[in-house]
């Protein structure tokens, strides 16, 4: 498997199987104080090949600091059969979305953290984000 793409964004819901996204692809969120309680959305893509079809894979999404405190961790997972008339060998994109809040305790960098699958078998993608200070006006 393989993660076909991972973003966040303001918020974000799959609906029929698309992604629907609001104030995605961001990488630095501004305010004027700290602690803060930042608005994260998750969504990701795994391509699913033939052989992987019908199993359940595990998802596990963490948000923390470059230290890495983790302030959110959730399991999930994903599975996704092979229906009629699918073509043999084809992979396939199963997908899912998460919006969550954190409290940051401070202005730094942080990361959304998805690893799909197990062991040997799993992949990863980081995605760095900032708590940055206002800009001055």
């Amino acid at each position: 498997m393989d993660i076909d793409y991972a973003l966040i964004a303001d918020y974000a819901e799959i609906v029929g199987g698309k992604l629907y996204l609001m104030g995605g692809g961001w990488d630095t969120t501004y305010t004027a104080e700290t602690p803060v309680v930042v608005k994260v959305a998750i969504a990701v893509g795994v391509r699913v090949p033939w052989n992987e079809t019908g199993q359940a894979i595990p998802v596990r999404m963490t948000v923390e600091d470059d230290d890495g405190e983790v302030f959110v961790s959730m399991d999930g997972g994903v599975s996704v059969g092979r229906p009629e008339g699918l073509a043999p060998g084809s992979a396939q994109l199963t997908q899912v979305a998460a919006n969550v809040a954190f409290n940051a305790p401070r202005f730094g960098g942080y990361r959304v953290l998805v690893v799909a699958g197990e062991g040997d078998a799993s992949v990863s993608h980081a995605l760095p984000f900032r708590v940055a200070p206002n800009l001055p006006v």
